[in-house]
C-alpha cells in the first residue's frame, strides 16, 4: 500500500546509487558515504554520513541508535509504557520528558498557525475507525459515534503546566505521528553532525539534512509512485511529505482526519513542505493537505517555510 512516505524518493547528489542494506542496523560505505539502514516508530529508517572513517561512522550510528529507542519510549504508542501512551491512559502526565514538552508546545504552534488543521487529539477517531472496520454498528449508531469521538478532539484540550502534562477533558488522547518523526529526523541530525567535515541525511520518515552536501530528493506522483513530479535540494533543512493517497479506511475517509466533523475533506492530495526544522516541515505537511492555498500561502510565511510543493486531485501542481 501507498504510505505518505512514498512520496519521496532519495538520491544522493552527485552519487551513484547506494548500496542496498536489510533492516537491522547494517553499515557500509558507498564512494565515502556510510549507510545505516533500521527501523523508528514501526517505519523504515536510514542515516547516511560524510566524514569519517568506517569505525567513527559505526561509533556515531551506535550513539544515534541509542537515542532512538529513548525517544521510542517516549512517543511510541505502541509501548504501553511510553510516555505518551501512559498520558493517553491515565488523561495526565507528572514529570514529562524536556522531548515531550518540547514537541507538544510546537504542536501547539503549528496547530495555531494553521487554523487548527494540525490537531494532535485526533487519537480518538483513529481508534473509533478501527473499531468500525471490526464491528457492525447501525448508521445512525455509527453517527452517534462519530459526534461523540469528535466532541473529544480539540488541540486545546491538552494543557501544558512546566512539565506536567494534562487533559481537560476526559476521554481525550493524542497521537504524534504528524510530528514525532519529524522531530527524532531532527533530533539524531546532530549526533551525527560531530566534525566540521561531517555531512549527511537522516530519514526516520522525515528527512533531515546537516553539513556542506545538497541532497536531491525526488517527488513521486501520489497517482502513480512510478512517475516523479518534481526534484527539489535539501541543505541543511527538514523535508516532509504527506498525502491524502497514504490509505483509506474505506472509499470516503482517508488516514488522515479532520479535527472537526464539519470540515470538508483533504483539499489537495500531497503536500510537500522544506523548513530548517523537519518536525515543523512535519506537522505543516499533513495540516496543508487540509487547507485552501490562500491560508497555506499566509501559514507558509509566518514560519518561515523554505518551499511548499502542492497536488490536487486533477494533477495540478502548485509551487512557491
Amino acid at each position: 500500500m501507498f504510505t505518505r512516505r512514498d512520496g519521496l524518493k532519495l538520491t544522493g547528489a552527485a552519487l551513484a546509487s547506494g548500496a542496498a542494506f536489510g533492516l537491522g542496523g547494517c553499515e557500509n560505505k558507498n564512494g565515502g558515504m556510510h549507510i545505516w539502514e533500521g527501523e523508528a516508530l514501526g517505519a523504515p529508517a536510514t542515516m547516511k554520513l560524510y566524514g569519517h572513517d568506517e569505525a567513527g561512522a559505526h561509533k556515531l550510528f551506535a550513539g544515534a541508535v541509542l537515542a532512538i529507542e529513548q525517544l521510542e519510549k517516549i512517543f511510541s504508542l505502541y509501548d504501553p509504557s511510553s510516555e505518551i501512551s501512559r498520558l493517553n491512559r491515565d488523561g495526565k502526565l507528572e514529570n514529562a520528558s524536556p522531548e515531550m514538552i518540547e514537541v507538544l508546545k510546537s504542536a501547539r504552534r503549528i496547530s495555531e498557525q494553521t487554523g487548527g488543521a494540525f490537531d494532535i487529539t485526533v487519537q480518538p477517531l483513529w481508534e473509533l475507525q478501527t473499531f468500525l472496520m471490526r464491528a457492525k454498528v447501525t448508521q445512525e449508531g455509527q453517527r452517534q459515534l462519530w459526534a461523540e469521538a469528535y466532541a473529544k478532539v480539540d488541540y486545546r484540550f491538552v494543557r501544558i503546566d512546566d512539565r506536567k502534562v494534562s487533559f481537560t477533558k476526559p476521554g481525550v488522547k493524542i497521537t504524534l505521528n504528524g510530528i514525532a518523526q519529524g522531530y527524532i529526523s531532527e533530533d539524531i541530525a546532530p549526533s551525527l553532525n560531530m566534525l566540521s567535515t561531517d555531512t549527511g541525511l537522516v530519514h526516520f520518515g522525515e528527512y533531515q539534512a546537516f553539513g556542506s552536501k545538497s541532497w536531491k530528493i525526488s517527488l513521486q506522483d501520489p497517482h502513480n509512485v512510478l512517475d516523479v513530479i518534481d526534484m527539489v535540494s535539501l541543505k541543511n533543512a527538514g523535508l516532509a511529505t504527506s498525502s491524502s493517497k497514504g490509505g483509506f479506511f474505506g472509499p470516503e475517509r482517508s488516514h488522515i482526519f479532520t479535527a472537526s466533523e464539519t470540515l470538508m475533506p483533504p483539499k489537495f492530495i500531497s503536500a510537500t513542505v522544506i523548513h530548517t526544522s523537519a518536525m515543523i516541515a512535519d506537522g505543516l505537511a499533513t495540516a496543508f493537505t487540509l487547507m485552501d492555498e490562500d491560508h497555506i500561502r499566509s501559514a507558509a510565511q509566518m514560519l518561515d517555510v523554505q518551499k511548499v510543493v502542492l497536488v490536487k486531485d486533477n494533477g495540478e501542481i502548485i509551487r512557491f
